[in-house]
């Protein structure tokens, strides 16, 4: 999403105050002013400098694929967009009210993972770790590298090709967290949307694509290659679908055109919510499987580093 320039020039005294309050909070934090958390468990983070989706969900599944056949992992997240409140834990009954869309995706992904929200991080790996949920060798935190209460082990940046952070101004004018100086805590900086995604299987189709994420464009451009989309339906990113959505995406498939009627392809994030929908049943609904888009060798590396430290501080 491109802020239109006037904005931009209108609004950044604002990030100039921004700039200044997140830079006094890291430095409280740096100079031990404010306390941080040390988890006696290994604990890797993989966040963003900038707002809105840099593919931290896919990495993460990713992450718990590669490694989880060796250390048994739990995975804490925000559950950013959900109405509930506290620590709740993931399970096949969970809804995206209770966990929020992100980790009810990685459920259905990962149903073997342990998978739990808190906001409060800290109490959120301490609970992991208390012993309710048997031994667990590691804990990928998603989305945490702001979250300077908790001090994780190793820290994974992730970079998006498409909007590079160094590209972007602090907010509220740009898109950026905080400043680039923050890269320091980081242990390792990634650019995801690189490497070109695998094509999906399949002859050439038209398709209606429906999409309820930060940046559409990269799945738009990946699909193209391969599909004719005839209508996208855009949504804000974490959307909360309503029964209108539901029927007007319905309409779009009338019963009486069934046998005609073209694929609905969406993401992950937004089927686990589309599914819920008795509109929708019966529609052909799939989910495109989220790729990263980063490059082999460089994967390669990442898990190296992953297993290292936990090795390391095992």
């Amino acid at each position: 999403m491109q802020t239109n320039p006037l904005i931009q020039v209108l609004l950044t005294p604002l990030s100039w105050v921004y700039g200044l309050i997140t830079g006094l909070r890291n430095y409280g934090f740096d100079k031990g002013l404010f306390k941080s958390f040390n988890p006696d468990i290994p604990v890797v983070v993989v966040g963003n400098l900038i707002a809105g989706g840099t593919g931290k969900t896919p990495v993460i599944a990713w992450l718990s694929r590669e490694i989880g056949s060796r250390y048994r992992i739990a995975i804490l997240s925000r559950g950013y967009g959900r109405k509930s409140k506290g620590f709740h834990l993931a399970d096949i009954h969970s809804g995206p009210e209770t966990i929020g869309d992100e980790p009810l995706e990685l459920k259905m992904l990962l149903p073997e993972t342990i998978i739990v929200v808190d906001r409060n991080r800290k109490r959120g790996i301490q609970k992991l770790t208390s012993g309710l949920f048997g031994p667990i060798d590691l804990i990928l935190m998603d989305d945490g590298f702001q979250h300077r209460r908790v001090k994780p082990g190793y820290s994974i940046i992730l970079d998006d090709a498409n909007r590079p952070m160094h590209s972007q101004k602090l907010l509220p004018a740009g898109l950026r967290r905080e400043s680039l100086k923050s890269l320091k805590r980081a242990d390792m900086v990634v650019t995801t949307h690189v490497a070109t995604p695998p094509a999906l299987k399949g002859e050439s189709e038209d398709i209606i694509l429906v999409t309820g994420i930060a940046n559409p464009q990269p799945l738009v451009d990946s699909l193209s290659q391969t599909h004719h989309i005839i209508r996208h339906l855009k949504f804000p990113d974490h959307h909360r679908y309503t029964t209108k959505d539901a029927t007007h995406i319905a309409s779009l498939c009338p019963y009486a055109l069934m046998p005609l009627c073209p694929k609905i392809l969406t993401t992950g994030k937004d089927f686990v919510k589309l599914r819920r929908f008795p509109e929708l049943r019966g529609l052909p609904i799939e989910w495109v499987p989220a790729d990263p888009g980063i490059e082999p060798e460089v994967r390669e590396q990442i898990i190296k580093n992953i297993l290292d430290y936990v090795e390391q501080n095992s």
